[in-house]
């Protein structure tokens, strides 16, 4: 079987979720409810067993009235709207509950917390209740305890209704940080541009994790017009804040964030430069390419990796001459990235750099510089391809192989077809691990 492309590495595939559940880690555990590998077993209650769980919702013990908000939460496939107002008050329950709750499947969808509250549990649960919890929910957000207002702007990002919106941004002026970084948290889930003001100005309020939830907020959104606060976000004095902000405007796309993020490539931290490299090959703008050239010099691997996949996602050719340089990097997932970005700009320019890559000491950095090859298309890399049909690792021969396949011009008359139809025949009898 011929494979057409070798990825670019994990870790950069996955940057911006790992960024985003790194932005709101005290959150995380409010992702969708399945997790692959997990089956999700619904309970099925009669009305008796409902009646019994709100009424364990008035327990004594404060793990039994969490474990019944978890398990009303997990009625997935149920009216539970009978429970509404047990839940509501449950909101401001602020008790600690230690240890698992529910199933391990649940604790595995809260980002592997192992504690929770009976009001955090009781906000989950109110997700499913839906518009009709909404109003009441609002009227906790503006005269609940501290507790009840921080799970009440929970819940309503849960529920994802834009009715909450104007709730959600006064309660941005509340006197409690927590209160005011989960109403922006909740604005972003609504993904909603009516929310781009005020989360706007909160990127100025004085609590760093307001600010850093802000600026995930309006990722969220993608809206053009935050472009302008997110762009003076980074400058913010808190990296984890700059951080946030350049994954936002990779988020959003636009062409109008370039300048500030090409000034940001040189921060003082290497988090934030990686997701600012990142950001600008989201947005593919060749403005970007030279900020990105720079980055490739940065002392930090990483943030040479984000650089070299960004000007492979740019696809200019400006950034060749760069890339090829950067083949001869000492860390090998760098120079593995730098060759998929050469492949990605399919420009003959980096053929010679690449047939040098075929012997590199690392079998991923060969693999990929084929790859490159095929991308590419030019007859002149053939022989360097027929040699690497000799590799010692099958990756490296199954790429070479495809990629001869495409490089081989009918029309070359100085092609050796018949040395080439020997190569080819040597490489199929190994029983297939060329091909």
């Amino acid at each position: 079987m011929i494979v057409t492309l070798v990825t670019r590495s994990a870790k950069i595939f996955t940057l911006v979720v790992s960024t985003t559940v790194t932005a709101i880690a005290a959150l995380s555990w409010v992702l969708p409810p399945h997790v692959p590998g997990f089956p999700v077993a619904v309970e099925v209650l009669q009305d008796e067993d409902l009646s019994r769980l709100i009424a364990a919702l008035q327990s004594a013990e404060a793990e039994d009235r969490a474990m019944a908000a978890c398990r009303i939460g997990r009625l997935r496939n149920r009216d539970v709207g009978a429970a509404r107002d047990g839940l509501l008050a449950l909101l401001g329950d602020d008790a600690a509950v230690e240890g698992k709750l529910c199933r391990d499947y649940e604790n595995r969808r809260r980002g592997g917390e192992t504690g929770s509250t009976p009001g955090r549990e009781a906000a989950i649960a109110l997700e499913d209740v839906g518009a009709s919890a909404i109003e009441p929910l609002v009227g906790v957000l503006q005269s609940g305890s501290g507790a009840a207002r921080q799970n009440a702007a929970l819940a309503l990002g849960l529920i994802e209704d834009e009715q909450a919106i104007d709730a959600l941004a006064a309660a941005l002026s509340d006197e409690l940080d927590a209160v005011r970084a989960r109403a922006a948290w909740s604005l972003g889930m609504i993904e909603d541009a009516a929310a781009v003001e005020p989360l706007g100005r909160a990127l100025d309020d004085r609590s760093a994790e307001v600010r850093e939830q802000a600026a995930w907020g309006l990722g969220m959104i993608e809206a053009s017009s935050a472009v302008p606060p997110l762009s003076r976000a980074l400058q913010d004095d808190v990296a984890g804040v700059r951080e946030q902000a350049a994954w936002a405007l990779g988020m959003i796309e636009a062409g109008a964030a370039v300048p500030a993020l090409s000034d940001a490539i040189a921060d003082a931290d290497a988090g934030v430069r990686e997701e600012v490299a990142w950001a600008l090959g989201m947005i593919e703008d060749r403005a970007g390419v030279d900020a990105l050239v720079r980055a490739l010099g940065d002392e930090n691997a990483d943030v040479r990796e984000q650089a070299a996949w960004a000007i492979g996602m740019i696809e200019d050719a400006s950034g060749v001459d760069a890339l090829v340089r950067a083949l001869g990097d000492e860390v090998a997932e760098v120079r593995e990235q730098v060759a998929w970005g050469l492949g990605m700009i399919e420009s003959s320019l980096a053929v010679p750099g690449l047939i040098g890559a075929l012997e590199d000491e690392v079998a991923e950095v060969r693999e990929q510089a084929a790859w490159a090859l095929g991308m590419i298309e030019d007859s002149s890399a053939v022989e360097a391809l027929s040699e690497a049909l000799e590799d010692d690792d099958a990756g490296v021969r199954k790429h070479a192989l495809w990629a001869l396949m495409r490089c081989v011009d009918a029309d070359d008359a100085e092609l050796d077809y018949a040395a080439l139809a020997a190569t080819l025949r040597k490489a199929l009898g190994r029983g297939g691990e060329a091909g």
